[in-house]
């Protein structure tokens, strides 16, 4: 089955949503909860102690307003005595109705109980005040005092009740809020983790497919048209592929035509053009030195340097031909550096004279010899020297450097204008030539990365400026 990108996109918003439903779902029943056992603390906890004081309040005043009636005998202090017992008995009543676990029904029977005893007590020590009978009243004294500390201490253990009441429930509190940030975590985590996936998902199946066909338009830029892509989905940038690929196949074999076409005609200008240049050769060494035969022999000298130019042109495609099919062959040698570069400069070194450039050479002292193959190495040199001449304004200078470390490094440094930055990532590429007014094929520094490439090597612009350009190659020891 195939998944468009927006129906790619689709899924993935739906499952954020989602995952973001049920966080909120469960969020809001951890806050129901923290809300429930907060409100049984205020409700329940606070007011049983609230309660407790009361009850205590009003049993005192019955002890109070009794003793004063035990000793004075006033009627009115034995009413204010039934008024305060109604005040305990209804305030009493609201606590039982209060009551919300067996451990507080258990305490407020223990209450009841110690109270009902004063009360008969009292309502007993009264039936013989009235009626004038004789009775301990020291006894009765104690018997009281006794049920009313046993009645308070009963009362006392309704707030050590509450104390540890509020205490297990704001730990609960405490384990609940716990709870929630815990799992708050763990699935902001998984929230993180998916979107990260998702991410993940589309970058694979999107993005990455659009980064392989942007790498391989890179490679096409280069002169490099084959390994075919092979993108599988989303539908859409599958077709582009597939469109892609048979760009590739035509360049590849529009591409392969044109080598095919400028190694059968190198071979076919190569030997008419080297025996014009012998046969120029013969013709000047045979002019007389008169001034008849001085136009002569301009001539023939500017088709001499023409033929050695299309020469060298020719020369440079067969290389190219041979590197594109796999057969430029190489011959390795342990050889010094110090030597080719002598050689070289010394080729060069009318072509620096005429342009009144300085060739200067910083080589270290005895650098180590090297494996490599003398003549493709000569060509490298032979380039880059060149090249530095070619774009070195009269009077400028033109520095060879070789150091030695881990790997021989070979720089040329000249005092040109130097080469845009723009350019730097293409110098090196079939076919591209710096200046569009420059003569050559643009070959030039294209065989050279091929030739420092095969060595195991690496060639690079180090430094350019307005100033002048480097050039610089290295080959492993």
């Amino acid at each position: 089955m195939n998944i468009t990108i927006f129906q790619r996109l689709a899924i993935g918003f739906l499952a954020i949503l989602l995952l973001a439903m049920t966080v909120s779902i469960y969020a809001i029943f951890q806050l129901s909860q923290l809300e429930n056992i907060s409100k049984s603390i205020l409700s329940v906890d606070t007011q049983l102690i609230d309660h407790r004081q009361k009850l205590s309040d009003h049993l005192l005043s019955m002890m109070r307003y009794e003793r004063k009636y035990i000793i004075i005998k006033d009627k009115s202090l034995f009413k204010h005595f039934l008024l305060a017992r109604d005040n305990f008995e209804k305030q009493f009543k609201a606590t039982s109705a209060l009551s919300s676990s067996p451990e507080v029904e258990v305490i407020l029977d223990n209450v009841k109980r110690s109270y009902e005893a004063y009360n008969n007590l009292i309502n007993e020590e009264v039936s013989n005040i009235k009626k004038g009978r004789q009775y301990s009243a020291n006894t009765f004294k104690q018997e009281k005092e006794d049920a009313v500390n046993q009645t308070v201490g009963k009362l006392k253990e309704l707030d050590t009740y509450s104390q540890i009441s509020t205490y297990n429930k704001v730990k609960k509190l405490g384990e609940a809020e716990g709870n929630a940030s815990s799992v708050a975590i763990i699935i902001g985590l998984i929230s993180l983790i998916s979107g990260v996936i998702i991410s993940i998902v589309i970058t694979i199946t999107i993005t990455k497919p659009l980064s392989i066909i942007k790498n391989k338009t890179k490679e096409i830029a280069c002169g490099n048209f084959g390994d075919a892509l092979h993108v599988s989905s989303p539908p859409e940038i599958r077709e582009l592929a597939n469109s892609f690929n048979l760009m590739c196949t035509q360049l590849e074999e529009v591409d392969q035509l044109k080598s095919d076409f400028f190694s059968l005609m190198s071979h076919e200008l190569r030997t008419p053009l080297t025996t014009i240049k012998e046969g120029s050769n013969l013709v000047l060494e045979g002019l007389s030195e008169d001034e008849s035969a001085g136009k002569q022999k301009r001539l023939l000298t500017i088709i001499n340097e023409e033929c050695i130019r299309l020469i060298n042109l020719v020369n440079s495609l067969l290389d190219l031909s041979r590197m594109e099919a796999g057969m430029m062959l190489y011959t390795f040698t342990v050889s010094d550096i110090t030597s080719l570069i002598n050689k070289v400069t010394r080729e060069l070194e009318p072509l620096a004279e005429t342009k009144q450039i300085t060739v200067k050479r910083d080589i270290i002292d005895s650098p180590p010899h090297v494996k490599i193959d003398g003549d493709r190495m000569l060509h490298v040199l032979r380039n880059l020297l060149g090249n530095a001449i070619k774009y070195t304004d009269r009077g400028g200078t033109v520095t060879i450097s070789v150091k030695a470390d881990n790997e021989l490094k070979i720089s040329i440094s000249d005092t040109g204008s130097g080469i845009k930055t723009d350019n730097l990532d293409m110098i090196f590429n079939k076919y591209y030539k710096v200046k569009s007014k420059d003569k050559g094929t643009g070959l030039g520094l294209f065989i050279v990365k091929h030739i420092i490439d095969s060595h195991g090597g690496k060639v690079w612009v180090e430094k350019t400026s307005d100033q002048g350009t480097t050039f610089s190659f290295v080959l492993p020891l």
